[in-house]
């Protein structure tokens, strides 16, 4: 009831009036940030009275008031920076996703934003009431304030959800340069005002300490990766939708791991998130360009019509396989829709030279563990239930694979049987203790399969729960689990986890 469920409603990553409803547990620290904003901004003050430098109590009052303010802001700066960071020190602490941090890293932004104008402000009243307003709007330190005020004002617009899921790369490259424009008007506001006096400049030097040593430990892992190649190949009957990326001579143990493709367009320093498929299993299908009738895996149980000969592999040898002497001994596999941005060029180079596959230079940020240490939680359990939609199978491997108990299942709806197809010697490689069941074409029944699930007797110690897919169906998977264990007593604890890369 704390942590799980939307503040309201159900919808919890789908989109509510272009915006996004936090979970209880988000909530709760959310209020906590905003709680601390409040109170540390309204108290305590020493107003002391007469005095040289303020006329009366409410000039002293708008003038301590509003330096308090810009102090704040700066100060949730330096959290927030430190929250959107890849190599945040807090999600090795902390069970926390990197989907949170970044939810509470708007936050912060709000609230920047909001001590950001009224230090402007106040401050402006101050000298209006003083009537010196007009020598200090001349004053550089004034001019450069206005400067950041502005920038961080902008930066609000440019960061909507909609700006964010049309316009990713205008978003993207306006955060950042509003970003550097505030922190040199923060910079240039205080030097010429205090030089490095008063310490309020160590504030913007932590912050780029941040921002610098994430990005510093971003390139040395790729260095580190050294440059690869990449292999795009395009999965057969999913109409362009789907493609499959396999990285020679690197292999990766699961997580998400960012691809930069220097060669793909002239934003050469662009990176993507992609889930790893678990190497263990890959290894399991390396080279299978035979025939179906060659193939030793099992066909996975499929309904609506779609044969048990189709999910073998493909006829042709070309559905999303590449023959033995392609590839190397150390491969890492990804599979992705294709969107907008880079995935969208990444099909272009595709299917634009004539063929079904394509050859690209890579870098290779990561891996990362941005759901947390939620493998600990699951390992607790005595069943896992996997629900994935599309190309979100990827996500839930790493758990079937490394699953040790008898009670694990996974549930997966496709819109394109060719992703099935091409899945199958994968799924077919996981242990046999592992229950699949694929549907195409149709929505998987929830209602029927977490209520046997989470009513099962031998869920004593509790069901994982993963989830990984559209947020529509993610957010069905939330509201009926916690509808179903307040409403029936009888129903096992659960560990919820939502593979999700917010934005």
């Amino acid at each position: 009831m704390l942590v799980y469920p939307a503040v309201w409603g159900k919808h919890h990553r789908e989109p509510v009036s272009g915006g996004m409803v936090p979970a209880r547990g988000q909530a709760l620290y959310i209020f906590l940030i905003s709680f601390l904003n409040i109170i540390l901004l309204l108290t305590p003050y020493a107003i002391n009275q007469p005095q040289a430098s303020f006329m009366s109590t409410d000039m002293q009052t708008l003038s301590i008031v509003g330096n308090r303010a810009g102090v704040m802001a700066m100060g949730n700066v330096v959290a927030l920076v430190l929250f959107s960071a890849r190599n945040n020190v807090l999600l090795y602490i902390t069970d926390w996703s990197y989907s949170t941090y970044l939810l509470l890293h708007r936050w912060l932004g709000y609230w920047s934003i909001f001590h950001t104008v009224l230090h402007s402000f106040m401050l402006m009243a101050n000298y209006m009431a003083t009537g010196t307003y007009g020598v200090e709007l001349a004053r550089k330190y004034w001019i450069w304030g206005i400067v950041g005020t502005i920038a961080a004002c902008a930066i609000l617009p440019f960061s909507l959800l909609s700006v964010r899921q049309k316009f990713y790369e205008v978003f993207l490259v306006s955060h950042i340069l509003l970003s550097l424009l505030f922190v040199i008007g923060y910079y240039y506001h205080i030097w010429y005002v205090y030089g490095y006096s008063w310490g309020y400049e160590i504030w913007m030097f932590i912050a780029v300490g941040i921002w610098g040593v994430d990005r510093v430990i971003r390139l040395s892992r790729m260095a580190f990766q050294g440059s690869r190649t990449a292999i795009l190949t395009a999965i057969e009957d999913v109409d362009g939708e789907y493609i499959r990326i396999d990285i020679e001579g690197k292999l990766l143990d699961g997580g998400v791991a960012y691809l930069c493709f220097p060669t793909l367009g002239w934003r050469f320093w662009e990176t993507h998130p992609f889930s790893v498929v678990l190497p263990s299993i890959c290894a399991n299908f390396e080279g299978t360009s035979t025939s179906a009738s060659d193939q030793n895996t099992t066909p996975m149980p499929i309904s609506k019509g779609i044969s048990e000969k189709s999910l073998g592999a493909s006829q042709t040898g070309t559905v999303a396989t590449i023959s033995t002497n392609d590839r190397k001994d150390s491969t890492t596999t990804f599979f992705t829709r294709t969107r907008t941005g880079v995935t969208k060029q990444l099909a272009s180079r595709v299917h634009g030279v004539g063929g079904s596959s394509a050859r690209l230079r890579v870098l290779i940020d990561g891996p990362y563990w941005h759901s947390g240490r939620v493998s600990l939680q699951v390992a607790q359990c005595s069943g896992i239930l996997c629900i994935a939609g599309g190309v979100g199978i990827t996500a839930c491997l790493p758990y079937l694979a490394q699953s040790s108990t008898n009670n694990t299942k996974l549930f997966w709806s496709n819109r394109k049987a060719g992703l099935a197809t091409a899945l199958a010697p994968i799924l077919s490689a996981l242990p046999n203790t592992v229950q699949v069941e694929i549907t195409v074409g149709q929505r998987l029944d929830l209602d029927s399969i977490l209520s046997r699930e989470m009513l099962r007797p031998d869920n004593d110690r509790g069901l994982a729960i993963v989830v990984c897919g559209p947020p529509g169906m993610a957010d069905d998977v939330r509201q009926k689990v916690t509808w179903l264990v307040r409403s029936n007593p009888a129903c096992c604890a659960y560990v919820l986890v939502d593979e999700a890369f917010g934005w």
